[in-house]
């Protein structure tokens, strides 16, 4: 380990081998930062945090602080684990989970930029990249590959599925599907069809997504009705995704409007 003398570190946290730690950070005890991580000047780790291998945590970051509810019992046992190879920069906010036994979790290779904030209990997947300024409210499901654009803002307990992209300065308080571009306030402007050749789908696939998509999105009928249609078809596995979002115990209600040219 490779700390700067003004870092404050408790003897109880658990630092790997080849971590450097920055000015005036301070690494509380319950830490554990694994090998290889890179934890930059005034970074706050509080309590019970997991950070996985390589890891790059920016300045004036936080992570495992309290969640931001007026009920919660701040002895209450929970923690926040954040996977491998994530990029976490400057000013970034992860709380912990509010459930006693349960942890905030961020997956893998995701890249966060500046002044992010993922809420307790949020759950993250791997390889999405989260823009400036985007805010995620507690419980919220990010999936994979996703782009966020920088400030959005996204209500408490939505999904956001895989392979979505979203317009800057937007905002969602309900369900976005996978591989859709969400705008405005709760709008649907399109498939992401840049993320999906990107995302090395094949042109088989991207036909089918596009077809499932209009079956869906595009039908006359109501959301149920045409879930239910469109169910009788054999899909390929990337355009049944699509489908299986919509099956949940659950009432859920989804994103599914569409922008118009009314709304610009």
């Amino acid at each position: 380990m490779n700390a700067h003398p003004t870092a404050v570190i408790d003897p109880a946290a658990e630092i790997g081998g080849d971590v450097e730690i920055g000015p005036y950070s301070i690494i509380e005890a319950g830490a554990r930062i694994a090998d290889g991580c890179r934890i930059g000047p005034h970074v706050h780790i509080e309590g019970d945090v997991e950070i996985g291998e390589n890891c790059f945590v920016g300045k004036g970051a936080i992570l495992g602080a309290d969640p931001q509810s007026v009920d919660f019992d701040k002895s209450t046992p929970t923690g926040l684990t954040i996977g491998p190879e994530n990029e976490i920069r400057e000013y970034v906010t992860i709380h912990r989970s509010m459930l006693e036994g349960q942890r905030t979790r961020v997956g893998t290779k995701n890249f966060i930029m500046t002044g992010a904030h993922f809420g307790h209990d949020c759950l993250v997947g791997d390889e999405n990249v989260i823009a400036n300024n985007c805010l995620l409210a507690g419980h919220v499901e990010l999936g994979n590959r996703c782009f966020l654009g920088g400030g959005s803002v996204f209500h408490q307990f939505i999904r956001i599925g895989d392979f979505v992209i979203t317009q800057g300065n937007s905002g969602f308080s309900l369900d976005l599907p996978p591989f859709l571009v969400g705008a405005r306030v709760n709008r649907v402007a399109g498939m992401n069809v840049v993320g999906l050749k990107r995302g090395g789908f094949s042109p088989e696939e991207r036909k089918e997504i596009k077809a499932v998509f209009r079956a869906v999105l595009r039908s006359e009928k109501i959301l149920s009705e045409a879930l239910q249609l469109a169910a009788e078809s054999d899909w390929c596995p990337a355009a049944q995704q699509f489908l299986d979002f919509f099956q949940t115990e659950k009432p859920r209600k989804y994103c599914l409007q569409w922008l118009k040219k009314a709304d610009d």
